[in-house]
């Protein structure tokens, strides 16, 4: 995990609690992501697999249109940090 944030955004993280693991069955693939509160630790966000990236803060999660597997983990967020 900390490699793979490290190949695909250029920064170290220390990965931290887990917050939650979702399963969501969409209409052709079954997601199970493992969602962990992470530090950056260093470096700069530099976007190498992902054409776009958002600082929220709690205040403002609600400013994006989230996707389905998403809805559950934000409203559980906004409880804890």
């Amino acid at each position: 995990m900390i490699r793979e944030i490290q190949e695909e955004l250029d920064v170290l993280v220390e990965v931290g609690e887990l917050v939650e693991i979702v399963e969501y069955d969409y209409p052709s693939f079954h997601l199970t992501m493992h969602c962990f509160l992470c530090t950056m630790k260093a470096g700069d966000l530099v976007l190498k697999e992902h054409e776009e990236a958002l600082w929220l803060t709690k205040e403002n999660l609600n400013s994006v249109d989230w996707l389905p597997a998403d809805k559950g983990l934000v409203e559980k967020l906004k409880t804890i940090i």
